[in-house]
């Protein structure tokens, strides 16, 4: 019952900044959705690690389903208002870029568990809440990916692909929250701008990530047909590196720890 103990003594801040029930539960639902997984986490449990009952759960959320769909739901809001904080400055194209590099990487630190869950519990979503997290990963993105197209077209970055480049770079900071520990050698600032710095040196050198090649390696006609029927819909294939590609809602998502981006 360790992780019930963890649940009520959670004193992050989100949690000191709202002490109602709602927020409890939320709090509660993160550290328990992490520790226990959606499907291993009943409403009673929930309930226990609040100190209510479990009929009470259902007073602030109609159902569980409703309270990991906030989890995700306020995840992806805080990325996106950050995100556009970040980009929306007046400051040159490669000062805007250090800040959403330090934001994203700092958001992964600070929110590691909502990192794990946004990645482990995504298949626990509906199809119609999935599709709604989908939908803002998209924008988040597309966020990026616009800015860096118009740094671009003014000469402050030098991309070769500006798609699969914005994919890189948000994969690679993503994975902070894999590995980073608070008692590491380096804190969260420390690593928000080494990153910071090894993203504007690639874009500044070489001209970015060299992906034009992958253009030649789709399969189509017999093999696609054969690549369908090896791994349908909803499977999920794991690579060397430690990666993993899945079709969700027809679409091909490179997986990471809190991220999916169509390729």
């Amino acid at each position: 019952m360790r992780d019930l103990k963890w649940a009520k003594n959670d004193q992050s801040p989100a949690r000191l900044r709202t002490n109602g029930a709602a927020e409890r539960i939320r709090r509660a639902g993160i550290t328990l959705f992490k520790a226990r997984g959606y499907h291993g986490t009943s409403v009673r449990v929930l309930a226990q690690a609040v100190g209510i009952e479990a009929a009470s759960v259902y007073y602030h959320f109609p159902s569980k389903q409703k309270i990991l769909h906030d989890i995700f739901n306020r995840t992806m809001d805080d990325l996106l208002d950050g995100l556009e904080r970040a980009l929306s400055g007046m400051t040159s194209y490669e000062e805007r870029l250090r800040a959403a590099v330090r934001f994203h990487i700092l958001f992964h630190v600070e929110r590691q568990d909502e990192a794990f869950i946004s990645h482990s519990e995504l298949r626990s979503l509906t199809p119609l809440n999935r599709r709604r997290i989908i939908f803002k990963r998209d924008r988040y993105e597309a966020l990026l990916r616009v800015f860096l197209a118009a740094g671009k077209k003014a000469g402050a970055f030098e991309i070769a692909d500006v798609r699969l480049t914005t994919i890189a770079i948000l994969m690679m900071c993503s994975g902070v929250s894999d590995w980073f520990a608070k008692q590491g050698r380096l804190n969260g600032g420390a690593v928000a701008d080494a990153y910071a710095d090894m993203v504007l040196r690639l874009l500044r050198q070489s001209g970015g990530p060299q992906f034009g090649h992958l253009s030649a390696t789709r399969t189509s006609g017999p093999r696609r047909a054969e690549a369908a029927r090896r791994h349908p819909r909803g499977h999920t294939r794991t690579s060397a590196g430690g990666g993993s590609s899945q079709r969700v809602d027809g679409r091909l998502w490179w997986r990471t720890a809190a991220t999916r981006f169509p390729l």
